[in-house]
C-alpha cells in the first residue's frame, strides 16, 4: 500500500492529492458558472456594473457549493482516539494555570449559572480537588 502524503490545512489533516481534487473542483465549477452569469447578465443589462455583480454574486455561490460536494467527496484524514487521557494531566494543566495566574478558589462560590456550566463540562471535581490541594497545602505551610 502506497503511503499518503497528508497536510495539515487549517487544522485537519488531508491528502494532498484530495486538497488539489478540491481545488480542481473548485475551479471547474466556480469558474464557468461565473462566467455564464456574467455573460448573461450583460447580454440582459447592457454590460452595467449591477450585472457583474450579479454575476460575482452566483459566481460566490457556486464556490460554497462547490465546497460542498469538495467536503462530501473528501473526507479529512484525522484521527479521533476516544478515551482517559493520562492520569493527573488536568492537575498538571490546573498547577500550570495557578501558576500563571494564582489560585483558583473555591468552586462552590462561583455564581450558579458558572458552577452549573463547571458541572456540566466535568470539571467540578477537578477544581474542587485543586481547592483542596490548596487548603492542605496552605495548612501545612502555616503549621511550619
Amino acid at each position: 500500500m502506497q503511503q499518503r502524503r497528508l497536510l495539515e490545512v487549517w487544522g485537519d489533516t488531508v491528502d494532498g492529492r484530495h486538497l488539489l481534487g478540491a481545488i480542481g473542483l473548485g475551479v471547474g465549477i466556480a469558474v464557468p458558472v461565473y462566467l455564464i452569469a456574467e455573460w448573461g447578465f450583460d447580454r440582459l443589462t447592457g454590460g452595467d456594473a449591477l450585472g457583474r455583480s450579479y454575476a460575482l454574486v452566483i459566481g460566490l455561490a457556486a464556490c460554497v457549493i462547490a465546497a460542498v460536494v469538495a467536503a462530501n467527496l473528501f473526507k479529512p484524514k484525522r484521527v479521533v482516539t476516544i478515551g482517559e487521557s493520562a492520569n493527573g494531566s488536568r492537575a498538571e494543566a490546573m498547577d500550570a494555570i495557578e501558576a500563571e495566574l494564582g489560585p483558583l478558589g473555591d468552586p462552590d462560590d462561583l455564581p450558579p449559572a458558572a458552577l452549573a456550566e463547571v458541572k456540566e463540562l466535568g470539571l467540578y471535581d477537578d477544581l474542587a480537588a485543586q481547592h483542596r490541594k490548596n487548603r492542605l497545602a496552605a495548612a501545612e505551610g502555616g503549621e511550619r
